[in-house]
């Protein structure tokens, strides 16, 4: 892979070296030579994005990117996927560790005060993994404010954190954990009961391993007792709003063509179950970033 991209995209663009869709390159040097690397964040999650057993950067999100930075001039050679715990991307992005984030990252008006998004690509419900025949009644995050023996594994950074505290559940009733393996694990050894996540990362979870289910996927409410809009875009840092309304541009087209919703939807479990259904796709077409609290 090419060494990571040393400066920002707006200094790239005041030197007028970076080869973009429709521009030719500098008037001194090749478009190969001007071109710079782009480092995107994924947080290896399935199906949203990870890496694949063949070293190469998969999921949704990373062929969705690929799709949209090749109509901006870039190719494979000028993409460096590097994968970090979820809790740690905002941070990596903020501090230029990479250029993006393409993990299926859920856009909501507190990680809005601190990057910006694309318009969403996916929507999808959330989900619970319990013990088998699922003994706690476990429905959704009120079933966790109304009992206080129960306990719930957090991935650290993700949007459940923010569901969970919506839901007045006490902190003491969360678990964080940096890791979905390590959730899972808890759930096996009797140490939490339930594992929460979106319904597609739940649902191929429990597939993959025993004695587990998932609770019926639902809409989680936010603090007033409203339905959220639990949908993702890809991230970008807040001063680099020149390459984020570009790479916009473009996922727009793709979202018009119904591309993303043949990547998005392409994505089976180990059953051959789709994670996501045209409708999760067409939902987020219809929204724009503008939708979402400020």
């Amino acid at each position: 892979m090419a060494l990571r991209r040393k400066t920002t995209l707006a200094a790239l663009t005041a030197i007028g070296a970076l080869t973009l869709a429709g521009c030719g390159g500098g008037d001194n040097g090749s478009e190969d030579d001007a071109r710079e690397t782009l480092t995107i964040g994924i947080a290896n999650e399935q199906p949203y994005g990870y890496m694949g057993d063949d070293g190469k950067a998969a999921g949704f999100d990373p062929e969705i990117a690929r799709e949209v930075l090749g109509t901006m001039g870039y190719s494979e050679e000028d993409l460096e996927f590097k994968v970090v715990e979820f809790g740690q991307l905002i941070g990596g992005l903020q501090a230029q560790q990479f250029d993006l984030v393409a993990a299926g990252m859920y856009i909501n008006a507190e990680r809005k005060e601190q990057v910006q998004f694309s318009d969403p690509d996916y929507c999808t419900k959330e989900s619970f993994a319990v013990e088998a025949g699922n003994p706690e009644n476990i429905v959704d995050y009120q079933s966790f404010a109304e009992n206080p023996d129960l306990t719930m594994a957090v991935a650290s950074g993700t949007v459940e954190v923010g569901y969970a505290e919506d839901a007045e559940i006490p902190d003491e009733q969360l678990k964080p954990y940096s890791g979905i393996d390590q959730m899972y694990d808890a759930l096996a050894a009797g140490e939490v009961d339930a594992v929460s996540g979106t319904a597609a990362t739940v649902s191929g979870q429990v597939r993959s391993r025993d004695n587990i289910e998932a609770v019926d996927a639902f809409i989680p409410k936010d603090a007033a007792g409203e339905e959220t809009l639990p949908c993702g875009g890809f991230a970008f840092r807040l001063d680099d709003t020149e390459f984020r309304d570009e790479f916009n541009t473009e996922l727009n087209k793709l979202r018009e063509d119904g591309t993303t919703t043949e990547i998005i939807t392409s994505f089976e479990d180990a059953d051959g179950n789709p994670y996501f259904t045209p409708e999760d796709v067409e939902l987020a077409n219809g929204l724009t970033v503008d939708d979402f609290t400020k």
